[in-house]
């Protein structure tokens, strides 16, 4: 499964380059705030001693994904739905593929890394 068989809709440059100065600096920072985020769960999971196991392997590919998801959130809800939807759409052209694909794939990461950290605060 690739972009190619999940095309995003049509590929519009103007709308691209409308799109990219609003949200540019968002789809950069949310790559920085995964970073971030994977790196600091294997230190604070260190500190604590987390023993061994396959769920912080889950922790960190889904906080790979929930750092900058929450990111976007919290940068885009506040003035409304639509520009959620918006960077989405910057998003879907400026990487050529539909959310058809990444969201399913982001869904599921995201919830394995709530699951995994249930399970390793609750153990």
């Amino acid at each position: 499964m690739d972009a190619r068989e999940f095309p995003p809709r049509s590929r519009d440059l103007a709308e691209f380059q409308s799109l990219l100065p609003r949200y540019n600096w968002l789809e950069i920072a949310s790559r920085l705030a995964a970073i971030i985020g994977a790196v600091g769960l294997i230190v604070v999971a260190y500190m604590l001693h987390v023993r061994n196991t396959p769920w912080l392997i889950g922790l960190i590919f889904g906080w790979l994904v929930l750092t900058p998801v929450l990111l976007i959130a919290l940068a885009t809800l506040p003035r409304g739905s639509a520009h959620w939807r918006e960077f989405w759409r910057f998003y879907e052209v400026k990487y050529d593929i539909s959310l058809r694909l990444v969201a399913p794939v982001y869904t599921a990461l995201a919830l394995l890394g709530i699951i995994s950290a249930a399970v390793l605060l609750l153990t």
